[in-house]
């Protein structure tokens, strides 16, 4: 017996499509994607990547899907601007059994979720969400007082790593009411990379203008403030004004409202960083196999995708401790494949990549190590987790 299950989210994102895709082929799953918008599908300028992005892999393909009526009008993914009042009905003709929403903070995930409620339909939850943040008093009162009613109309929830399953039971969620399902990445892409990764290593190196001798810190995201992108040029100051005998490269592939000012730093100072603005999908994957460490010094992180795929190609992870992916069952585990400091010390900083860069033999074995939790945490380990949780939403129902 086939499970129905609808799927709402704002639009196609190039990290859980291929999640959707391994969904669809579950025999015991019919599956439907609600996308919201279609922001993405066509290239649309990104403001904090301060970029025109036209993403370079497949979104629609392989798993049925379909854009409500709205969706052409929604060109941005705020709260009050993800608003389709046609979602109920759009429920109402595929009739699941379970819907997984992505979130709660638009309108349209809380009509979803009003949908599910009136209609004895199973809700669960899929998000991000993590305590770390700063929130001012204010903020943080209104969601002691408002969140858990909301988190008690969902019947299940996906937890994406420890940080957020900590966030659930922070607000009373039942543990019986969470299940595992790590944040996916395009795995097929990633894991034949790693498999080609000494190629790769090769010819990326080459058009950076890297040497072999160089060790290279990866640092990858929009280069925004939140992100902390002049942490890293912090660093490579430190790095050089103290010789930089190990030989460390900092390259940082993003771009974002930071670009122009660090590339001014960078070639006054003659700082050894390099910045590759914007890295589409399709090279991403040759950036992290040329990379020695993986360093992501964001101030607010809720979870960080690039931590798994640092992973999947085997990185040694230096991380800000506000990254949402560390934890003992999570992607970054600290004393195994990552080094935590606390945002915004520049010291914790170069003392981790400095001390990495200095010894091979810890860089390797922390490396091995990001591959074998990967394996732990992969596409088959979310799809379980979902399969899980559907499985204990229809058993409820059947009793």
């Amino acid at each position: 017996m086939k499970h129905k299950l609808a799927i709402v989210v704002s639009h196609p994102i190039q990290h859980f499509v291929p999640f959707y895709r391994a969904l669809a082929q579950e025999p015991e799953i019919d599956l439907v994607v609600i996308y919201c918008s279609r922001i993405g599908v066509e290239p649309y300028f990104d403001k904090a990547m301060n970029t025109t992005i036209t993403w370079k892999m497949d979104l629609l393909g392989d798993y049925e899907h379909v854009f409500l009526p709205e969706a052409d009008s929604i060109t941005a993914t705020g709260p009050r601007s993800v608003n389709n009042p046609s979602v109920g009905a759009e429920l109402m003709k595929h009739a699941p059994d379970v819907v997984l929403i992505h979130g709660y903070n638009y309108i349209t995930t809380l009509l979803a979720l009003y949908w599910c409620n009136r209609n004895r339909v199973a809700a669960m939850m899929i998000s991000d969400s993590q305590l770390k943040p700063l929130r001012l008093s204010r903020t943080r009162m209104i969601k002691k007082l408002l969140l858990p009613h909301v988190l008690r109309r969902f019947d299940a929830f996906l937890t994406v790593g420890d940080c957020n399953r900590e966030y659930y039971l922070h607000y009373g969620v039942p543990r019986e009411r969470l299940f595992s399902s790590p944040f996916t990445i395009d795995e097929p892409r990633y894991v034949a990379a790693q498999r080609n990764r000494s190629a790769l290593r090769s010819a990326c190196r080459a058009e950076l203008g890297i040497s072999d001798n160089e060790v290279m810190v990866l640092t990858v995201g929009k280069l925004s403030r939140r992100k902390r992108p002049s942490d890293v040029i912090e660093a490579a100051r430190a790095v050089k004004a103290a010789g930089n005998e190990v030989n460390l490269r900092f390259v940082l592939a993003g771009n974002g409202e930071e670009m122009e000012r660090l590339q001014v730093l960078v070639k006054r100072e003659e700082l050894p960083v390099l910045l590759t603005g914007f890295v589409n999908v399709d090279r991403l994957p040759e950036h992290y196999a040329a990379a020695d460490i993986l360093l992501h010094p964001a101030g607010i992180e809720p979870f960080g995708l690039v931590v798994p795929e640092a992973c999947c190609i085997g990185l040694p992870l230096v991380l800000s401790a506000a990254v949402g992916a560390i934890g003992a069952k999570s992607p970054a585990r600290p004393g195994e494949n990552a080094l935590v400091f606390p945002v915004g010390e520049i010291s914790a900083i170069v003392e981790c990549v400095s001390g990495l860069a200095q010894a091979p033999i810890k860089r390797a074995q922390m490396a091995s190590r990001s591959l074998e939790i990967f394996n732990e945490l992969n596409m088959t380990r979310s799809v379980r987790g979902a399969l899980e949780g559907i499985e204990f939403l229809t058993q409820k129902a059947r009793t």
